[in-house]
């Protein structure tokens, strides 16, 4: 009986086998700050001068951490259909006639795809609004102050976080290593206090929040889908996905996760 029921078990551990392999895609979620300071985010972060020689070295001191990994993918936060025109002007940039702008895709992406010589930069995004009006609304209709007051406490710490970091004394690597740690992606939290708002008539945060959700998994999905065995795909993206997105590569049995914090050392 026992020899059968071993039988069984290493038949159903079969069709995983693969999975182990060493030549899973391995995938590195870098969480950034957008560098223009602007976008719809719920709270956008204050910026420096990133043309100014200080964080140019700063910048390029990043992307020889970041090309440790030897990324054989880059992955910067783009609809999929901006894609060509992005690489034209990547082409323009190896080219020499096209200086890099003030954006994280380009400063980042294109400076670290150059470097490891990539023809090309791949793009991953899904659209999905997020309706805070609607949220609000219902949590106001509903008495919920509990959850409310949360969001304008937390906007007060994000401020006061992003000031901190964009002190002169605090490089972009630093900076950046700070958008990955452990501390701030605590506070995805808070979309499970926008989820809680409203009623079971009217459930508008998990409406939205079911858009969040979504979005995520369809970025995680467009990853996937433009991955090779043996890969080493590094995604370039908003920090506000980096817990989803991280938590999507670690749960999928296809992908090696990587932890960015291990190419950003502290100091």
């Amino acid at each position: 009986m026992k020899t059968l029921f071993a039988a069984i078990f290493l038949a159903a551990l079969l069709p995983f086998a693969g999975f182990a392999q060493d030549n899973r895609p391995q995938v590195m979620v870098l969480g950034t700050f957008h560098f223009t300071g602007g976008g719809s985010d719920y709270v956008n972060s204050e910026v420096d001068n990133y043309f100014s020689d200080q964080r140019q070295a700063e910048i390029a001191a990043l992307v020889d951490m970041l090309a440790e990994f030897q990324p054989t993918r880059i992955v910067v936060e783009l609809r999929p259909e901006g894609e060509d025109r992005f690489n034209e002007t990547y082409r323009q940039y190896l080219a020499g006639e096209h200086q890099l702008t003030v954006n994280e895709r380009q400063q980042i992406g294109m400076r670290l795809a150059a470097q490891l010589g990539h023809p090309r930069l791949y793009a991953a995004d899904y659209a999905s609004g997020m309706d805070f009006d609607a949220m609000m609304a219902a949590a106001g209709e509903n008495g919920q102050t509990h959850l409310t007051d949360r969001l304008p406490v937390l906007m007060g710490e994000i401020q006061a976080m992003d000031a901190r970091l964009n002190a002169p004394d605090v490089s972009v690597a630093q900076r950046i290593r700070a958008y990955n740690t452990p501390e701030l992606l605590a506070d995805h939290n808070v979309y499970l206090t926008l989820a809680q708002m409203g009623s079971v008539d009217n459930p508008a945060g998990a409406n939205e929040m079911t858009n969040w959700w979504g979005r995520n998994l369809h970025i995680f999905a467009q990853i996937a889908q433009i991955t090779q065995p043996g890969d080493r795909v590094l995604v370039i993206y908003g920090s506000g996905h980096k817990f989803l997105l991280d938590q999507f590569f670690q749960d999928a049995a296809e992908f090696e996760w990587i932890d960015a914090l291990d190419y950003l050392p502290e100091g």
